[in-house]
């Protein structure tokens, strides 16, 4: 009787410390009621800004000749394939509309199959130069103002020139 007692208080302070607030929760409610919540499975694709940009490609981390094609699809905007290659995406931070087109094309990615990192442009010119870069999204501005044609010429580097 003893055994049976302690028992039910323990699942009673469960309950009361973690069953009771899980089931007053939104989540809780729609899970017991049966409801289905049809706006979080699908990924909200966002707009691209307008603008020119260029898209920066180290062709030297991309060695496979066929997933470099899909990106280059996938980056001017026509209709790509699945892509089984995750990359890092580059933004000058002070360039809102770079970074606003590589969250864009984050959008129409899986889930984190592209991450985005804004630093400091400086530090982007220097990776850039070093061959630190999967891939660099710019707009044009930014690109004129530090002298980008340094990094475009570049063997390893494809520039794609996409317009928003």
């Amino acid at each position: 009787m003893r055994i049976a007692g302690h028992i039910i208080l323990d699942a009673a302070a469960l309950f009361l410390t973690l069953g009771l607030p899980f089931v007053t929760s939104d989540t809780g409610r729609r899970i017991l009621s049966g409801e289905t919540d049809a706006v979080s499975g699908a990924s909200v694709i966002l707009d691209q800004p307008s603008g020119e940009y260029l898209v920066l490609i180290n062709t030297a981390r991309h060695r496979n000749a066929e997933n470099l094609a899909l990106w280059e699809t996938f980056f001017t905007g026509d209709d790509a394939p699945v892509i089984f290659e995750d990359i890092t995406c580059l933004t000058a931070a002070p360039d809102s509309g770079g970074n606003e087109m590589a969250q864009s094309y984050r959008s129409r990615l899986p889930e984190n199959q592209m991450t985005v990192h804004a630093i400091d442009a400086t530090l982007l010119f220097s990776k850039a130069e070093a061959g630190l870069f999967d891939v660099i999204v710019l707009s044009e501005e930014v690109a004129d103002a530090f002298h980008a044609e340094t990094v475009t010429a570049m063997p390893d580097v494809m520039t794609l020139r996409v317009r928003g």
